[in-house]
């Protein structure tokens, strides 16, 4: 198996990823390694608002070019390859099977994402000299930006659990859902009334919020805000996410980093344009980086 991964993943030839973006080999002429480029990575778990950000600090004049997301990455150089490998075809519409695929390409390449953001190639001619990418998650991956990247800076966007979980509710995506064999575990008659997670068949929820959210969390269903099976279902997201990518040890190694100018971190219950306002000027001020405004 591993054998087959490293043939899979060293053959992979070069592949546009979006304008002046593309990863694999032989890499075009005049292109450069992604090191060759002033970089900010985005860091944080899903409902932290990293999108938002993204917007905000193009509203604040920041002048980037925005890379092809995490989402867009696994698709492309995780899921595609190792479908290939198992002679398969369609990609998972599913974020928990999604989250085993990037399991797996972590045990073959510790690095996960940030192995994947470190080979990307860029077209100096297509692209701003500033790159924005969303997102990195967990320590492995920072280590190895960190290390790989050296003209990278972070920033880990935190948000309150409850905070998370409500704006995964409402955002809507139809990237947020779970194949229905992923929920068998979890299969159970859902009262009309629900006491607690474990009622709604997701008892492992309760170590993620206290019993007073969890409550506030549950009522969210008798208020019609949610159905009990959409609740049950973003609640085995949140879980498999946060067991999959380790928060508290990821912000304890962007704290720890060398330079202070390197890391920021914030909580996005502040405004986006706050957030894009310290973005821009604590992290970019010793570089000089320049804004259109």
């Amino acid at each position: 198996m591993q054998d087959r991964v490293n043939t899979t993943r060293q053959n992979l030839f070069f592949e546009h990823l979006s304008l002046g973006v593309g990863v694999g080999f032989p890499v075009p002429k005049d292109w450069l390694p992604i090191t060759s480029f002033p970089l900010l990575i985005i860091v944080g778990m899903t409902g932290v608002g990293k999108s938002t950000i993204a917007k905000a600090l193009a509203k604040e004049g920041l002048d980037f070019t925005l890379l092809p997301n995490r989402r867009v990455l696994t698709e492309r150089v995780i899921i595609a390859p190792m479908l290939k490998m198992q002679e398969k075809l369609i990609q998972p519409h599913c974020r928990i099977k999604r989250l085993t695929y990037t399991r797996l390409y972590r045990e073959y390449f510790p690095g996960g994402m940030g192995h994947i953001l470190a080979s990307l190639h860029i077209n100096p001619q297509q692209v701003n000299s500033m790159l924005v990418f969303d997102s990195l998650r967990g320590e492995n991956e920072i280590r190895y930006a960190a290390k790989a990247l050296k003209n990278a800076k972070f920033v880990m966007l935190t948000a309150p659990n409850t905070v998370r979980l409500e704006r995964l509710i409402k955002r809507h995506d139809s990237f947020d859902r779970i194949a229905n064999q992923e929920l068998d575990d979890c299969m159970q008659i859902i009262p009309e009334v629900l006491s607690n997670f474990a009622s709604l068949g997701v008892p492992e929820a309760s170590a993620y919020f206290t019993p007073k959210e969890e409550q506030q969390i549950l009522e969210l269903v008798s208020k019609q805000v949610v159905t009990s099976l959409e609740l049950r279902e973003k609640l085995k997201i949140f879980i498999e996410e946060s067991q999959n990518y380790d928060s508290v040890l990821t912000k304890q190694i962007l704290e720890a980093m060398d330079t202070s100018d390197r890391s920021l971190i914030i909580d996005t219950i502040v405004s986006p344009q706050e957030s894009a306002k310290a973005i821009i000027s604590q992290l970019y001020k010793s570089a000089n980086i320049k804004t259109n405004k």
